[in-house]
């Protein structure tokens, strides 16, 4: 479950993908040649990092709240408040840092996988509701962990990368504590233990 969800998300990141020309031959087609990988410049870094925070933190109110109005269990609704109270005191902090990096706030409010995972939880009824925010949060929490770690290590904005230092730690404990709660939901844990 929680491979689709992922692999769901990187894909609506991705964009539509191009339309391949029909092969005229009946034969297999020949292996283009590798194209090399290049490393995103260290500012394209602190931007694609800026505008990860700003839609993720936006995804995470958003699903937030819609989990305090929608879930049955405690431990969800508590779960919710403290992903609320967590990510404005995150945002409160990394934002100011944020608006000096970008020019202009990103085009969406949510990245495409984070508005279809929210039209998703506004169709699901109790119980289900439950385990399904449980497993967006796994999901998104790891996304989120990737962006800290990438900005950590390749951005170049020093005060930035203190900040990310700084709450990565939240970030693996909302992590864990989503992982936690799938055992009070009825589901269990997509990480072997």
């Amino acid at each position: 479950m929680i491979a689709e969800v992922l692999l769901l998300a990187l894909l609506a990141q991705a964009g539509p993908i191009p339309p391949q020309a029909p092969m005229k031959e009946n034969r297999a087609p020949v292996p283009a040649a590798p194209v090399p990988l290049q490393q995103p410049e260290s500012a394209d870094v602190d931007h694609l990092f800026a505008v990860a925070f700003i839609q993720g933190s936006n995804a995470e109110m958003e699903l937030a709240d819609l989990a305090s109005q929608h879930a049955s269990a405690n431990e969800v609704k508590g779960y919710a408040a403290k992903m609320i109270a967590e990510h404005k005191g995150m945002a409160d902090e990394i934002m100011p840092v944020l608006q000096r990096i970008l020019t202009t706030p990103p085009a969406q409010r949510l990245a495409p996988g984070d508005e279809l995972a929210k039209k998703h939880l506004e169709a699901v009824k109790p119980p289900d509701f439950d385990q399904q925010y449980v497993m967006t949060q796994i999901a998104g929490h790891l996304a989120m962990l990737t962006a800290f770690h990438t900005e950590a290590d390749n951005g170049t904005d020093q005060q930035l990368k203190e900040l990310v230092r700084k709450w990565a730690p939240t970030i693996q404990a909302h992590l864990e504590l989503a992982v936690d709660v799938t055992k009070h939901v009825g589901g269990s844990s997509p990480f072997k233990q």
